[in-house]
């Protein structure tokens, strides 16, 4: 029984959290009906188990309630929240050990919650997140340099060989095709530069602009974005120097190639609902120059929302009848369909932290333990 209210309160209130700009519940403020013995049993059974620490400690010596709650605070509350801030200290080591940094940070993030050091685990979270930046910065430096190379490789691919007229028709329209698309990279690459800086992700915006700038030397206003864009480069990341990137030839592997397709094939896969193999038939479609693409793209995009927003509203659904692994289901669909929406993303994470801690206080006894590591 306790176990059910305490699985009902703590879903109630992260759909509560969910709901956006609707009417939320302060679950800080006091119930005048229960006293504070009450008031803080039942923040503790929500998994609160901060709050009802620190109410705890607020308690006068006078008060009436002042045995029982510093009770409550030595055998359960301090028990429950030492055990979940060393099970999430633990698993951060492992994997700060394991090199990996992403899942490093994020359990950081957690024992900070749980902590009563809270300044020393946030140093270490932000530890882990700039080796995590650190390292996909570098990956991703590496590759656009290597990607780029092979594109300035083939400038002069279309130069007329020995043997042709030196105005050859074929050769000039083949080398105005290749340059629009160096053109059209290079232009992308600034575009991104920009979008990631608003983002506030200015080491992306760098791989970005050294992109337009390699492609472009000669652009004043990539000179320029680059500018920004190193001033706001946090100090912490370093910038590996393109000369000493792999300067090896890259091996094209030759792909084979697709079979035709066809705008039929993609709109019946829209129509019956295949929504991902429509987004890859749509890529191929394009590439291969295909008529009404952008008719056919704009039908999938709405299709893919409208789909991507009942999935969130099934998994809401689910959510508020308790079924925590069906909600997961739903919202990590959704997720799928649509990664840039934050609303369907922050409900997946946050499902997911909660179905962590539910275990976590399910899978405790009054027997097990007691951590002294703080």
């Amino acid at each position: 029984m306790l176990k059910r209210i305490l699985i009902t309160a703590l879903l109630t209130l992260f759909v509560t959290a969910c709901v956006k700009n609707g009417p939320g519940i302060d679950t800080g403020v006091s119930f005048p009906l229960l006293n504070s013995y009450a008031s803080i049993k039942r923040d503790f059974e929500r998994g609160l188990i901060m709050q009802a620490r620190e109410r705890v400690l607020e308690l006068d010596k006078e008060h009436r309630d002042y045995a029982a709650a510093h009770k409550l605070l030595d055998q359960k509350i301090e028990p429950a929240r030492r055990r979940i801030f060393v099970h999430y200290l633990r698993s951060a080591r492992q994997f700060e050990k394991e090199q990996k940094w992403h899942a490093a940070m994020d359990a950081y993030g957690k024992a900070k919650d749980v902590t009563i050091k809270p300044e020393q685990m946030e140093q270490k979270r932000v530890e882990m997140e700039t080796r995590m930046r650190q390292l996909r910065l570098d990956r991703l430096l590496r590759q656009r340099r290597e990607e780029d190379a092979t594109w300035m490789q083939n400038l002069a691919a279309y130069d007329p060989p020995k043997g042709l007229d030196s105005e050859d028709e074929v050769f000039l329209r083949q080398r105005k095709i290749f340059n629009q698309l160096l053109d059209e990279r290079a232009d992308d690459a600034y575009d991104e530069a920009r979008r990631y800086l608003r983002e506030d992700r200015p080491e992306i915006a760098y791989v970005e602009i050294e992109s337009h700038l390699r492609l472009q030397p000669n652009s004043d206003s990539g000179k320029s974005l680059m500018a920004e864009i190193r001033q706001k480069l946090p100090a912490e990341l370093k910038l590996e120097p393109e000369a000493t990137a792999k300067k090896s030839m890259v091996v094209v592997k030759r792909v084979s190639a697709y079979k035709t397709v066809t705008a039929s094939q993609i709109s019946d896969a829209i129509q019956e609902g295949r929504l991902m193999e429509a987004r890859q038939l749509l890529q191929r479609y394009r590439r291969s120059g295909g008529q009404g693409a952008a008719k056919l793209a704009s039908q999938l995009d709405r299709r893919i929302a409208a789909r991507a927003q009942q999935l969130f509203e099934q998994g809401s659904e689910a959510f508020q009848k308790e079924e925590l692994d069906k909600a997961i289901a739903f919202w990590r669909d959704a997720v799928t369909l649509m990664p840039g929406q934050s609303e369907y993303a922050e409900a997946l994470h946050r499902a997911r932290q909660l179905k962590e801690r539910l275990n976590l206080l399910r899978s405790q006894k009054d027997n097990d333990p007691i951590p002294d590591v703080e």
